[in-house]
């Protein structure tokens, strides 16, 4: 393997880089035609954007992160259908896209540093926890408010507890 490959060959490596890429330029270009295929996608930071901001930047916002975001995109779907005539146009799809990005880095971040640094309870809590580490300031722990996540929580402080 090269080093400056992933999976060992250069070549394939920048096709799936390449892919990526036309993705990314085809769903801000006509985000709308490809909306089918992006329904799970999306339908993650629909459910739980509120407690991954409001979590992982310890405030307490409540729904506004998700309502901010659905007004941001709405006018942005108008701006593009007075000015291309269409929703479905890259002045919606590349907010759209870097907007699912954020949600998915922040929350692909928080998983990492959470395993890395054993941040206690919500794995959302694990950047500010790491800051509060290195500042020597104690951080607030808080259980994760998703069903499944919180149950693998009880069972974590089982072990730990004993």
């Amino acid at each position: 393997m090269t080093p400056n490959s992933v999976s060992g060959n250069s070549g394939e490596d920048q096709f799936a880089l390449w892919e990526i890429i036309r993705f990314f330029d085809v769903a801000s270009a006509e985000p709308l035609s490809t909306l089918s295929s992006r329904v799970p996608l999306l339908f993650g930071p629909l459910c739980v954007l509120n407690y991954v901001v409001n979590i992982g930047f310890a405030k307490s916002w409540g729904s506004r992160p998700l309502l901010v975001s659905v007004i941001v995109l709405v006018v942005l779907g108008g701006v593009a259908y007075l000015i291309a005539g269409s929703f479905n146009s890259r002045i919606v799809g590349v907010p759209l896209n870097l907007w699912l990005g954020y949600f998915y880095a922040h929350l692909g971040l928080s998983f990492v540093v959470a395993a890395l640094i054993a941040t206690p309870g919500c794995e959302m809590r694990a950047i500010p926890e790491l800051f509060g580490r290195l500042r020597g300031m104690p951080s607030a722990e808080h259980e994760c408010p998703v069903t499944f996540i919180s149950t693998i929580d009880a069972w974590e402080r089982s072990c730990s507890s004993g």
